[in-house]
C-alpha cells in the first residue's frame, strides 16, 4: 500500500484549551514523521481519509453535519466542487474519533455535541473510540455500532511530558499533589480537591481554570499555561488526583502518568480502566485513601517505569495509523 492521505478535521491551537486539542496537536506531529502518512491541509485537496473528532472542527467550534454529509456522498464538501470534477464521487473514507457524551458526563439531556456525535455515526467508515466506556456509552444509545470499530486510548508527547530528571517523593517531606483542569465544570471535583487541601501533610497545587463559586480552601492556584510549563508543575510534583466524574478518557491522566506520578482517581466512567493498575479509588475518607498510597507508592511507581512507553502517542499513533490503513485496503 503506498502513501495514506489524510485531512485531519480539526485546526488545533497551542493555547490550552482541553484534551481533544492537545491529543490532536501530538497525533498531527507524529503523522509528520510517517513515511506512510501525508497530511493535507484543505478539506478540498484530494485526500484517502477525511479524520473526524468527535463534534467538533476547532476547538469550541461545531462540525458542519451538512459539509460531512455532502462529503460522505460525493467525496467532497460543496456541490460546486464535486460539479468541478465532473460529478464524479473520490473514493475518501471517513474516519471519526469519538469521545463520551455529555449526557452520562454532565448529567444533561440537551446537548449539541451529543447529537453531531451521534447523527455523524451514519457517515463514519470507522470509528475509533478513545475507551471502551466511550464504546458503551454509544452502544447504550445506539443499540449497535455497525461501522467497524475500534478502541484507541489517548495518549502523550514524551518529549514534553517524561520522567527525565524526575525526584520521587522521599516519603520524609509533606507530600506533594497537583491537579488541573481546563474546564470549571463542576463534575471534575473541585470540592474534592479543596477539601484534600485541608489535610495535614500534604500540599495541594492546581493549574487551571478554578471556578469562582467554589472555595479553594488551601489549594495553591495557578492559571493555565502551554503544555511545556504545564510538564514542569507535574515534575514537581509527587502524586496526581482525579476526582473528575464519568470521563471517558481524560488525557491529563497520561500526562500524570508520563510524568511519573500516581493517581488518586473517581472510581467512574473510563478513568479506571486506564490508571487502577498505577493508582488507588477516592474513597469518602481521604485519610484511608492517602494510606493506601502511600503504603503502595514504591510498587505503583515501578508499575508507571515498566509501562512508561504505553502512555506515549508514539504507542497510540501506530495503532491509529494501522486503522487508516485497515480502512484504506
Amino acid at each position: 500500500m503506498g502513501k495514506i492521505r489524510v485531512f485531519i478535521n480539526y485546526k488545533t491551537t497551542d493555547r490550552p484549551w482541553g484534551g481533544s486539542n492537545s491529543f490532536l496537536s501530538v497525533l498531527k506531529k507524529y503523522f509528520l514523521n510517517l513515511e506512510n502518512i501525508e497530511l493535507t491541509t484543505s478539506i478540498n485537496s484530494d485526500c484517502d481519509i477525511m479524520f473526524l473528532n468527535t463534534a467538533y472542527s476547532a476547538p469550541g467550534k461545531y462540525i458542519s453535519l451538512k459539509q460531512i454529509r455532502m462529503f460522505h456522498h460525493y467525496g467532497y464538501p460543496d456541490i460546486f466542487r464535486y460539479a468541478t470534477k465532473l460529478f464524479r464521487k473520490r473514493e475518501s473514507r471517513i474516519v471519526l474519533r469519538l469521545d463520551g457524551l455529555r449526557k452520562f458526563y454532565a448529567k444533561t439531556t440537551e446537548v449539541k455535541g451529543d447529537r453531531l456525535q451521534l447523527d455523524l455515526l451514519k457517515y463514519a467508515d470507522a470509528i475509533i473510540f478513545q475507551s471502551k466506556e466511550s464504546l458503551e456509552q454509544f452502544r447504550k444509545m445506539t443499540g449497535k455500532i455497525c461501522a467497524q470499530h475500534y478502541v484507541v486510548h489517548n495518549a502523550v508527547d514524551q518529549d514534553i511530558f517524561n520522567i527525565k530528571e524526575k525526584k520521587y517523593w522521599n516519603k520524609k517531606d509533606k507530600l506533594r499533589i497537583f491537579a488541573t483542569s481546563w474546564s470549571k465544570n463542576p463534575m471534575k471535583g473541585f470540592k474534592d480537591i479543596a477539601r484534600l487541601s485541608k489535610l495535614e501533610n500534604v500540599i495541594v497545587n492546581f493549574v487551571g481554570n478554578w471556578p469562582a463559586e467554589i472555595n479553594s480552601e488551601n489549594v495553591n492556584l495557578k492559571p493555565a499555561v502551554p503544555q511545556p510549563l504545564l510538564a514542569e508543575e507535574y515534575k514537581k510534583n509527587d502524586l496526581f488526583f482525579f476526582p473528575s466524574r464519568n470521563e471517558a478518557c481524560p488525557n491529563v491522566v497520561f500526562e500524570a502518568l508520563s510524568s511519573g506520578l500516581p493517581v488518586i482517581y473517581h472510581p467512574s466512567g473510563g478513568t479506571p480502566e486506564i490508571v487502577s493498575s498505577y493508582g488507588v479509588e477516592l474513597k469518602d475518607d481521604l485519610h484511608a485513601t492517602l494510606d493506601e498510597v502511600v503504603n503502595r507508592y514504591d510498587v505503583i511507581i515501578e508499575r508507571i517505569k515498566k509501562d512508561y512507553l504505553l502512555f506515549s502517542i508514539d504507542y497510540a499513533g501506530k495503532k491509529y495509523a494501522e486503522v487508516f490503513q485497515e480502512v484504506c485496503k
